[in-house]
């Protein structure tokens, strides 16, 4: 089994712009009594079957950053497969505890992917022109053709919700930098829109980066939390997400960044939930009845 623990003092110097260790994973391990033999098709059924729960525990309730969650994930992964004395292919060859990490590490992944299903069809359309394209350029018709699968207009993603630029033909992401606080918030025939839980994650992802101006970080971010209403809980799965392509890539400036949010993200939620408490309160204690704050 794992027992990812929280060892690491928020803050400390050692963190701060840094990809840091967040947490400490303790593997837990015991000997057997039954030996049973099973199957690389069993075992990889299984696999798929009691991850994803477990993964769900790790990020949604442990909120393990993501630059641990691949050393976390090891030990529901490998109680699958040490439960069994061998796990053996059709011929009969030996599946290895190489092969077992491997099938694991690609479990994540799938994890990763259904995650990004769960998200607004904007950003599921800047997830995927993402992988294909990062922030560079790619051209209109391939925007277009993923727009169309995805249900989306590219003219809105340009000119409403503002997630992109599309000038001769070219087509990029618009880069962190856009998300600044002094972005007006998206609106349609005058009327303000929910944010999509791409502009929601990059404008929280731009407020957490003043968090050395004064401390105003974590109350900008969860002031754009508390905007999101219940879609807010999206942008820590598509954190996750950003943190791993950008990881991939060897981008450690911005996986740093998205796996910081991820890290301070039951902060942000606090924070949101207080900004959200605050108009009650104030509607409380008015001492004028019938007045609307």
């Amino acid at each position: 089994g794992t027992w990812p623990m929280r060892t690491e003092m928020p803050g400390r110097a050692r963190q701060i712009k840094s990809n840091a260790l967040a947490s400490s994973v303790v593997l837990v391990c015991r000997p057997r009594q039954e030996n049973p033999t099973a199957s690389r098709q069993q075992f990889l059924s299984e696999l798929a079957h009691e991850l994803p729960p477990a993964l769900d525990a790790l990020t949604r309730e442990g909120h393990i950053a993501p630059v641990d969650l691949a050393q976390a994930a090891i030990g529901p992964g490998m109680r699958v497969y040490s439960k069994y004395g061998r796990v053996e292919t059709f011929a009969g060859e030996p599946v290895t505890v190489r092969d077992a990490l491997i099938a694991i590490n690609q479990a994540i992944a799938d994890y990763d992917q259904q995650e990004a299903g769960a998200l607004d069809a904007e950003s599921r359309f800047c997830v995927d022109w993402l992988q294909e394209h990062g922030h560079g350029n790619g051209g209109y018709g391939v925007a277009e053709t993923l727009a169309v699968a995805k249900n989306v207009v590219i003219d809105d993603l340009r000119d409403t919700h503002r997630l992109l630029s599309a000038e001769r033909g070219q087509v990029s992401l618009l880069p962190l930098e856009d998300y600044g606080p002094d972005r007006a918030t998206p609106r349609e025939h005058g009327l303000p829109l929910p944010l999509t839980t791409w502009e929601g994650c990059f404008r929280i992802a731009h407020h957490l980066g003043r968090e050395s101006e004064g401390g105003q970080g974590i109350a900008g971010a969860g002031r754009v939390a508390r905007q999101m209403g219940g879609d807010a809980d999206g942008v820590e799965r598509l954190a996750r997400i950003l943190y791993n392509y950008y990881d991939r890539k060897g981008d450690s400036a911005n996986a740093v960044i998205f796996n910081n949010l991820v890290t301070a993200w039951p902060e942000i939620a606090q924070k949101a939930q207080e900004e959200s408490e605050q108009p009650e309160l104030a509607a409380e204690t008015d001492p004028e009845p019938g007045r609307l704050l």
